[in-house]
């Protein structure tokens, strides 16, 4: 699972918005399932920031914003900016690309809690 969360920071405050996004993921890949995390200033506009967190699973993302300190530091921290998780369908490194097959139900959309539990037929 991939946390991604884009930040529009005023130069003026681009110091305490670092630190504060060091701790973030000083916190976050201190839990387990925390694969990285990555800081980004944007070189083109430098009151654009991005933040990406890579987790093992959505289950090691729902672990990892549970312990208190996340919740006291990472979560405020994070609704400062526009996050979105994302299912990781492929990745590369080497010329090498690895696909992943969808965990998530072609009817995701719509499924709702009485529904079936799992994905009979993945997202493509």
């Amino acid at each position: 699972m991939l946390l991604v969360c884009g930040f529009t920071v005023p130069d003026s405050d681009s110091a305490e918005f670092s630190a504060q996004a060091t701790r973030a993921v000083e916190l976050l890949t201190a839990q387990p399932g925390c694969v990285r995390a990555v800081i980004g200033r944007s070189a083109d506009e430098p009151d654009q920031w991005a933040l990406t967190v890579e987790f093992t699973s959505v289950v090691a993302y729902r672990r990892a914003m549970s312990p208190f300190d996340v919740r006291e530091h990472v979560i405020p921290f994070l609704s400062r900016g526009n996050a979105s998780a994302y299912e990781i369908l492929a990745t590369a490194t080497d010329g090498q690309a690895d696909q992943r097959t969808s965990v998530v139900a072609a009817d995701a959309a719509t499924a709702g809690p009485r529904d079936a539990s799992g994905p009979a037929t993945p997202r493509a």
